[in-house]
């Protein structure tokens, strides 16, 4: 009874427990639901924010204002940033200046069509070479600040916080050297200044004929060094290169003998040992054997090319040499029969002079006797004198 009472008991209970677990289940199905409802909601892109001109600025051909580029700005989210300045705002093509050349520090300008000559700029729409420098440098590539200038003018104003025209053909006060100027600001002053201000726009201001002489002697220089070494590679081509005098390395430079290395190897063989090594920095060595081998090949090479080309000029030296070489040949051999000659000369004297020793002694006898001769009659012809002083 008790048994039965329990298995009754729990057959009741069980659906109530199944009951408690359906809501929780529900609850779970629910729970994703509801966040596949959120991704899906956070994959969708942003709507679209009002215009606040109705969409008039992004029409082709319609101009932009701060206004636009700051919604422009929201619509596409923060961008990031990079290391250097931002990009200039866009040019509107409109100039107040003809012709624009910078030198030695300082900005030269044309304002009238009438004048040929260009200006030294003290300011324009009241700022002055240095405020334009330093707005150039807020936005763009830092080395592009003259290109700046010269062909983005309007961003430059804007990058600075400085008044700029608002429609074509308004003026803007120029002061120059020569005075005050109320220039035009137009599209045809751009178009002239954008297609001359990187060649000066024949201001005599950026004229530098130093530099001018300068690079034509390069150029000049290099055009002849060009057509040399093109005429010379054409000749080598037609005729052949004539071949080295010497035993030369790889790079063309002549061998010489130096100390013996034991621990050098030699680049041709690979043989520990050399002594003949590059007469210039290279480090190029060779043994002896492979110097005598090349050595024998040079002069191979070279006669062959000398009978080839009889006009060589090294043919016409070694025939002077060899003509040299005979002349002193005959010298030596007339000199060797001087020196015979001479010698027998010599030898002959010597014998004459052995085989007449009598005929010597007897002149000297001769020459004796006529001195003591000589000296009798002088003392016989004082002899008288010598009594008459004694007299006396």
């Amino acid at each position: 009874m008790a048994a039965g009472a329990l298995d009754a008991l729990g057959a009741t209970s069980r659906p109530r427990a199944s009951a408690r677990r359906q809501p929780s289940a529900v609850r779970r199905l629910l729970g994703m639901g509801f966040a596949t409802q959120l991704c899906i909601l956070a994959s969708l892109p942003v709507a679209t924010q009002a215009n606040i001109d109705g969409g008039r600025s992004e029409l082709p051909g319609m101009r932009q204002d701060i206004f636009d580029q700051v919604q422009k700005n929201k619509k596409g989210g923060p961008q990031p940033r990079g290391r250097g300045p931002p990009d200039c705002p866009k040019s509107d093509g409109m100039s107040p200046f003809l012709a624009v050349a910078f030198a030695s520090g300082e900005m030269y300008v044309r304002v009238n069509s009438s004048s040929q000559h260009c200006v030294r700029l003290v300011s324009v729409g009241g700022a002055n070479y240095t405020t334009l420098i330093n707005a150039s440098r807020t936005c763009g590539p830092a080395g592009e600040w003259k290109r700046r200038i010269a062909e983005n003018l309007s961003s430059i104003f804007f990058q600075g916080g400085l008044d700029w025209v608002k429609s074509e053909n308004e003026t803007l006060e120029v002061i120059t050297e020569d005075g005050v100027f109320q220039a035009f600001v137009n599209e045809e002053n751009y178009a002239e200044q954008l297609a001359c201000w990187k060649k000066g726009c024949g201001c005599e201001q950026a004229n530098n004929p130093i530099m001018r002489a300068i690079f034509i002697a390069i150029g000049v220089i290099s055009i002849g060094g060009l057509s040399w070494d093109s005429v010379k590679l054409g000749l080598e081509k037609l005729k052949g290169k004539k071949p080295p005098k010497h035993v030369e390395c790889k790079k063309g430079h002549r061998m010489g003998e130096v100390k013996f290395a034991y621990n050098h190897l030699c680049d041709v063989c690979g043989k520990a040992g050399t002594a003949y090594q590059c007469s210039v920095s290279c480090n190029y060595d060779m043994c002896k054997v492979c110097y005598k081998a090349a050595k024998k090949k040079v002069k191979t090479t070279l006669k062959e090319w000398l009978e080839k080309h009889p006009d060589d000029p090294d043919n016409k030296k070694k025939s002077k040499d060899d003509n040299t070489e005979d002349d002193s040949k005959k010298d030596d051999s007339d000199g060797d029969e001087k020196k015979s000659s001479k010698c027998e000369s010599e030898a002959e004297s010597k014998g004459d002079d052995a085989t007449t020793p009598g005929e010597d002694d007897e002149s000297g006898r001769e020459k004796d006797s006529t001195a003591g001769d000589d000296e009798g009659e002088a003392k016989s012809s004082k002899s008288p004198e010598a009594a008459a002083a004694g007299d006396d």
